[in-house]
Parts: structure tokens; C-alpha cells; sequence
């Protein structure tokens, strides 16, 4: 009952006429015989739910319903329609209850209607497993399209833990009553000595935590979150595992534990690289290795071992690494420790699922230590024609990372902070931009490189080389020099490549605010470059909020400020969804500033966001049930130039992926099911001209609008399609498709010759199927032979091509 993707189309026959074709739609028509067989599909007797002896005999005795009788059923069910959510469990005599253990589990009778909505609608995730799938061409068959977080079994719902405040809430604000049991034990007491002076910043979480058995603590870098980490597992006394994504991050941990808890390494129990250990005390694992232990026949000696667990960079979690290794974990406390609580793709309510809400969050202007930056911005020359709405950026990204005055404006600025004895961080995110900096600095300076060819080894004798201040330059992406990045020698930033998210640059600068030593950030605009610069602009938001001793989480407040010189907007707008401009990556919309006589064009990033889908916008604000979406703006001019742009919209964050995917589907089926006119002259048609005649270019292939169809389960020749799809010769042929009524076209290889077989999707067509030799040269003849009979049954219906079939035509009737 919480599953989104079901349907309940089998359940209403409505048909009281038997075509002669077949069943029609009685599905669910009973005495079946193959299921009557099996016990099932018959009439039972409603005290012993045994089948009655002789089902003929008890038909026979079927009386009527008279009107009356109508009458009074739909009294009784206009009656429950009024009883109120409250006490709609009292129908089945049982309290709500609801228990706290690993996971939250609640009596599945007792939920009511609005619960099972909430739960529903709060509790299912696309599977991007699904989509990364379909985007590379693989048939997602057999993988689910989403990640169901409510989880069934006969008598009760499991859900996961963290949602246990949100439910609580839920059932207090509809009035539902309910019964709350924690059977969370703690385990026997151990010892640790903490061995550090907190700061003022970090003692605030820590009491805000002392009151807090699970949750999520927001720390940004340079905060010491290890040392708030510690300090939580020094308080609660419990056997503790700490839960990391990388071995870098680990072995931090290890050597902070042996530092301010005074445990010696060997008693450090350790999970990963095929070693595991429990210590009595503390462990580190690796997730991966955390994983692969609990699915071993002795890892339930695992499942009850620790009292407290914390999740360093919790944000990496994969979701199915939360369902399947961390809720199983027997803890009394549970925390995330992340500095950047949200992602890129909108999933970040995964987190606070499995973890609990954010309990805690330490600003940057509330670490009394962290260094202010000083910001350097360059202007660079690089100017191509660039259209955000029909060109791919990885197209400008290869002439970005090559441009020769580009790199040697970058170049000549790293040289002057190295002559001044600085050690100088460089953050790309393409390994060729690393190649072509490198190139040039190696042969004057003491350069690392960091990126994904280095291997294990590799890794560690230039970490090694980094911790022990060996170098002048590191050149790396930002995914290898990004969480758990410990460089207290690191103190000359240069960003040379463009990016908008905020979490990134969160990162990325508190990895030079460690040093004693203020920080220098550089940041290359591509000021000529329309898309490049807007980057920037965003960018450039945040960096006014350091100048300003703000953080990037304040919100907006709805102001406007006027100055001689500066002028700042900062408020709410409506914008109706027709106005949106949908590109690659991101949705862009118009303003005026009559203030500044100006109009400013906003975008908002969103990676799922294609040119293409301009034609879903209506089908988007009608699931969504709004025709004007709200935006938060914000713009900053100085001197009359804009400085700093920004815009957030809430509204916009609900076109998930999964959203698209149902919209994109609904838009699918209502415009090529069922289209009365065919495309062009031709009847059979290739996935390409099947969306020319739309404007709606969503699949790469016919493999992957078909896998679409599959995923429903409704339609009549869902089997057939599949094993057509799983036989099909798709280097021979690609899918052809017929528009009337909507057909598939596949090629099978036979022992002596080849088969081209018509499949429909829906309707009570028999199957149709033509034979050839299998010579592939006279294909196409072959392919444009059966447009021409396609085109006879246009013209002259499919019963006068029936009565004078080709030779090499057959045909496969339907048992419904």
C-alpha cells in the first residue's frame, strides 16, 4: 500500500461481453483452471477460508442484490466516510504503536489513511542506479525504479530510524493517537579519556548533542569535526564505530584517536583493506568493507557490538549502503558529520531519513580561529561562442582547459605566490587541465599531481610527501582533494575551473584555512563567456558573505538596500512556469531591476534539466500544481556593475529526477499511443523520426523509450515485448516502430533465415511476422517490402491482407 509505482488496474472488470476474441478484460475472472488448480481463483467459504466443495452449486444459489440492499451498504459506507483519521483505527481495535529500535516499526493495522499518504509520499526515491542504466544504453530490467523506504512484512511497517521525529510530529499534528516504545539498549559502559580543550563553537554542539540520541551535526572545514566527533563518543560510554568512504579519512581518524583519546593503534579495531578487528573502545571501518562483513555467515556478531556510531561525510552514503548495512547496526546513538548536508541531485533527504534531522550547525563566523581569506578574482580573455540552450558544455570544457593564454595567466600567478614562499594549492576538475599545468611547472618546481590513474601506492608515498611539506605545487580535481584533506601547510588557493555548487566551494577553501597563515584564494572569471561567467556570479555570492562575516547558509532576507555606491536585492518573485527557460543542466528565467533599469537573467542549477524537455513545462506545473514558481533572488551591483547574482527556488528543487521521468512517460504515451496520422509517407519508422515530429528528442534509442514501457506493468503485451527485446538483433537492426496502432518492430535470427516480427503494446492485435533469408545486404529491400504492406492495411484494413497474405507471412494469435 506504499508503493508508488502500483496499480490496481486488475481489480475492476467492467465488461459484461465476450468478443469471441477472448477474455477481454476479466483478468481477474474467477474458476480459471490452470489457478483453480492450485487452490486458487475460486469461491470460499467465508468461515473456514476453504474452497467450497462444488463452486457450480454455490453459483447456482447466488441470489440477486435487490436495491434496497444498495441502499443500506451505501449508507454504512457514507457513515465511515465521516469517521475522522483520529480514530479510523479504532475500526480494527487496535492502538497505533509505534517502536524505536534499528529500524521504526508500527502495527500495520492500526495506520491510518493520512499516515499511509504521508509515509507514502515522504518514503519513496527514484533508484539512479535505474537511470544511469538507461543513460548508458543497459536494459534496467530486473532493477527497481525506486528506493521503497517503507519495507512490509505481514503484521507490520519498518521504516527507517531517522524518520521516527517526523512521524512523531506527524501523528501529534492530525490528532492520531499512539503508543511510543523504545527498545534501544545501551550496552555495558567503557571509559575514554578525552584529551583536548574544546572551543567555544564546539561546545555548543556538544551540549546541543548531550540532549540528542540521533541526528546529523552540520561543522564546515576548519571547525574540527573529528574533535566534535571524539568528544560525542567520549560522553555517550559506549563501544563506538566511526563510518568512513575513503581510507584517507580513516587513517585521520586513527591517528586523532591516538592523539586526544589516548588509545594506542593497536587497540584501534579496523575494518577494511581484508582486516577485521572490534576493539574494546572504538572502531574505524570503510562502508565498503562494513558492507561486505555484515553479508558474511559470522557478521551478526557486528549487528549488536556498538552503543554509538558516527558517520564522518555522511553525505557519501549511497542510499543502498543506509538500507542494507547501517539500519541493520543494533546502536543506541547515531550521528552524520558532514559540512555540507545537501547534494546536487535533490536526494539529500535521504540522509535525514536514515540519520535524523540536523540537530546542530556551526557557522563559519562562529569559529573564532578560521582564518579570513583574501579573494583575488582575474578576469580571463576566453571568448567562444557558447549557447547554453543548444551546445554541450563539454565541448567548451576541452577548449577551456587547452586555451594557452588562459593557462599562462593562471601560470603567472602561481609563480608570484611561489616566489613568496607559499605552498600553493591548484583545483581542476579535468585530468587533462592537471597534464597541462604540470607540463610546464615540473620542470622549475617540486610538483604532485593527485588524480584517479594514481594508484593505492601511488597515493600514499605522495601523501606522505604532502604531510611532510615535500612539495611546492599540488595540482588535483576536486574529488581527491575535497573531505578529509588535512594540509595545516596548505595556504595559496587557485580555483581554475568554472563551477556554481556551493558545497564545493565550502570545501575547497576550508582546506586552506587550516594554516596559520591568511589564506589567498584565487578565482579565474570567464567574464566574456555568458554561461561561465553566471558561474562566477554565484560564486561571488559567497565570497561577498565572507567579506562580510556571513555563511553561506543565512538565508535571504526580503530587503532591499540602496547606497551611494552599492545596491543589494535580496527578495521573493513569482515567475510563471511559461517564462522558464530550460538548458542543459539548468532552468533560466528573466527579471527586471527597474531599480537599476536593467534586466538580470537568472539560472538555477539542475543537472537532470535538458533543452528538450521546453515541451514538458505545462505537464511539469500541472503535476505540480503550481503555475508560478517562487524565487528567491539575489543581485549585488557596485558602481552600477553586477558583482554577484544568485537564485534559489524551492519549487524548482521538486523536478527530481523522478518527477521527469513520470512527467517525460505521461508526455510519451499521449503523444505517440494511439496518434491517428502517420509520420511523413513512411509506416515504419526509427526512434529518431518517431520524436522529430515532436520536438522531444528524450531517448537515445528505441531500446530505451521500449525499457520505459516495460517498467509498466499494465500493458497486455508487456511478456512478449520482453522476450522480443531480449532476442532481438539490435547490431543487425535497431527497434523500428509502427505509430497505428503503437507497434515495436524486432529482428530474430533463426536457424536458416531471419524473422521480422510486429509486436503491439496494448491492443488485441494478433502478432505478425514475416520470414527472410539471412542475407543482411537485402535488409533494408525487406524492411521497405513490409512498409508496403503496412500501407495496404492503412488503406484497405488488416482483414483484406489477411485474406491474401504474402507467402513468407504469419501470424501468432493471443490467448487472453
Amino acid at each position: 500500500m506504499f508503493d508508488k509505482s502500483s496499480s490496481f488496474d486488475r481489480m475492476f472488470p467492467n465488461q459484461d461481453f465476450l468478443s469471441g476474441k477472448g477474455f477481454g478484460n476479466l483478468i481477474a475472472l474467477p474458476l480459471y483452471k490452470k489457478t483453480f488448480e492450485q487452490g486458487n481463483s475460486c469461491f470460499i467459504d467465508v468461515e473456514s477460508l476453504e474452497p467450497i466443495p462444488n463452486q457450480w452449486d454455490f453459483i447456482k444459489n447466488i441470489q440477486r442484490i435487490s436495491p434496497i440492499k444498495l441502499d443500506e451498504l451505501y449508507q454504512i459506507h457514507n457513515t465511515q466516510q465521516n469517521i475522522s483519521a483520529s480514530i479510523a483505527p479504532q475500526l480494527y481495535n487496535e492502538k497505533l504503536t509505534i517502536r524505536l529500535a534499528n529500524v521504526v516499526k508500527i502495527n500495520r493495522n492500526a495506520i491510518s489513511t493520512p499516515l499511509i499518504n504521508f509515509l507514502k509520499e515522504e518514503l519513496n526515491f527514484l533508484n539512479t542506479q535505474f537511470l544511469k542504466k538507461k543513460k548508458m544504453g543497459k536494459s534496467p530490467f530486473g532493477t527497481e525504479r525506486y528506493f521503497k523506504l517503507v519495507e512490509e512484512i505481514e503484521n507490520e511497517v519498518i521504516i527507517p530510524r531517522g524518520f521516527i521525529g517526523k512521524i512523531i510530529r506527524f501523528c501529534r499534528e492530525n490528532n492520531i493517537e499512539y503508543n511510543f516504545s523504545d527498545e534501544r539498549k545501551k550496552l555495558k559502559e567503557v571509559s575514554f579519556l578525552f584529551n583536548a580543550q574544546l572551543q567555544e563553537h564546539q561546545q555548543i554542539v556538544i551540549d546541543t548533542i548531550a540532549k540528542k540520541d540521533l541526528g546529523v551535526v552540520v561543522a564546515p572545514p576548519g571547525s574540527g569535526k573529528t574533535i566534535i566527533g571524539l568528544k560525542i563518543i567520549a560522553d555517550k560510554k559506549q563501544p563506538a564505530l566511526i563510518v568512513t568512504h575513503r581510507k584517507q579519512i580513516a587513517d585521520q581518524w586513527m591517528e586523532r584517536i591516538e592523539t586526544f583519546l589516548g588509545i594506542p593503534k593497536n587497540e584501534i579495531g579496523k575494518i577494511g583493506q581484508g582486516k577485521t578487528k572490534i576493539g574494546k573502545q572504538i572502531t574505524v571501518a570503510m562502508i565498503q568493507s562494513l558492507s561486505k562483513e555484515l553479508d558474511k555467515h559470522d557478521g551478526e556478531k557486528l549487528l549488536n557490538a556498538f552503543g554509538t556510531i558516527i558517520l564522518d561525510e555522511c553525505h557519501h552514503i549511497p542510499a543502498e549502503t543506509f538500507r542494507n548495512t547501517i539500519s541493520k547496526l543494533q546502536t543506541f546513538y547515531l550521528y552524520g558529520l558532514t559540512a555540507t548536508p545537501f547534494r546536487k541531485y535533490n536526494d539529500s533527504k535521504l540522509i535525514f531519513i536514515h540519520l535524523g534531522e540536523v540537530i546542530s550547525e556551526i557557522k563559519s563566523n562562529e569559529i573564532s580561529t578560521a582564518k579570513k581569506p583574501k579573494i583575488i578574482i582575474r578576469n580571463t580573455e576566453l571568448d567562444v561562442p557558447f549557447n547554453s540552450k543548444t551546445d554541450k558544455f563539454e565541448t567548451l570544457s576541452k577548449i577551456l582547459v587547452h586555451d594557452s593564454t588562459r593557462n599562462k595567466a593562471i601560470l603567472q600567478d602561481v609563480i608570484n605566490e611561489l616566489k613568496s614562499d607559499k605552498k600553493v594549492i591548484i583545483i581542476t576538475e579535468r585530468k587533462e587541465h592537471i597534464d597541462s599545468l604540470y607540463q610546464y611547472l615540473k620542470q622549475f618546481y617540486e610538483v604532485i599531481t593527485l588524480s584517479g590513474e594514481d594508484s593505492d601506492n601511488s597515493k600514499n608515498s605522495k601523501w606522505k610527501l604532502l604531510k611532510e611539506g615535500n612539495y611546492q605545487v599540488v595540482i588535483t580535481t576536486g574529488q581527491f582533494f575535497g573531505e578529509g584533506t588535512d594540509l595545516q601547510n596548505a595556504n595559496c588557493l587557485f580555483l581554475v575551473y568554472p563551477f556554481s555548487f556551493e558545497g564545493k566551494l565550502i570545501q575547497y577553501i576550508g582546506r586552506v584555512q587550516r594554516s596559520e597563515i591568511t589564506p589567498t584564494i584565487y578565482d579565474y572569471r570567464d567574464i566574456k563567456i555568458d554561461y561561465l561567467n553566471k558561474m562566477f556570479l554565484k560564486r561571488n555570492v559567497y565570497y561577498r558573505k565572507i567579506d562580510k562575516q556571513a555563511t553561506l547558509f543565512d538565508e535571504p532576507k526580503e530587503e532591499i538596500i540602496v547606497s551611494k555606491n552599492t545596491f543589494i536585492i535580496d527578495k521573493k518573485v513569482k515567475i510563471p512556469f511559461e517564462k522558464l527557460n530550460f538548458r542543459y543542466g539548468s532552468i533560466a528565467f528573466k527579471y527586471e531591476v527597474s531599480e537599476m533599469k536593467t534586466e538580470l537573467e537568472f539560472d538555477i542549477e539542475n543537472f537532470e534539466i535538458r533543452p528538450e524537455f521546453e515541451v514538458l513545462k505545462g505537464y511539469f506545473s500541472k503535476t505540480l500544481k503550481i503555475k508560478n514558481i517562487t524565487v528567491t533572488i539575489h543581485a549585488e551591483f557596485e558602481e552600477g556593475q553586477l558583482i554577484s547574482q544568485l537564485a534559489l527556488s524551492n519549487d524548482l528543487k521538486k523536478i527530481t529526477r523522478e518527477l521527469i521521468e513520470t512527467v517525460k512517460f505521461t508526455f510519451i504515451t499521449k503523444t505517440f499511443l494511439g496518434k491517428p496520422n502517420i509520420i511523413g509517407q513512411e509506416n515504419l519508422v526509427d526512434i529518431n523520426q518517431l520524436q522529430n515530429e515532436n520536438n522531444a528528442k528524450f531517448y537515445n534509442s528505441g531500446d530505451e523509450l521500449l525499457n520505459d514501457f516495460l517498467q509498466n506493468q499494465k500493458y497486455k503485451h508487456r511478456a512478449h515485448l520482453q522476450y522480443l527485446a531480449e532476442h532481438h538483433q539490435r547490431t543487425i537492426l535497431k527497434i523500428r516502430f509502427v505509430l497505428n496502432p503503437f507497434s515495436f518492430v524486432f529482428l530474430l535470427a533463426g536457424k536458416t533465415g531471419f524473422h521480422i516480427v510486429l509486436e503491439t503494446l496494448n491492443t488485441e492485435e494478433a502478432t505478425y511476422i514475416w520470414h527472410f533469408d539471412n542475407d543482411k545486404q537485402s535488409l533494408p529491400d525487406k524492411l521497405k517490402q513490409i512498409d508496403s504492406y503496412l500501407n495496404t492495411i492503412r488503406t484497405n484494413g488488416r482483414q483484406a491482407f489477411i485474406e491474401n497474405p504474402p507467402n513468407n507471412f504469419s501470424r501468432i494469435l493471443h490467448d487472453y
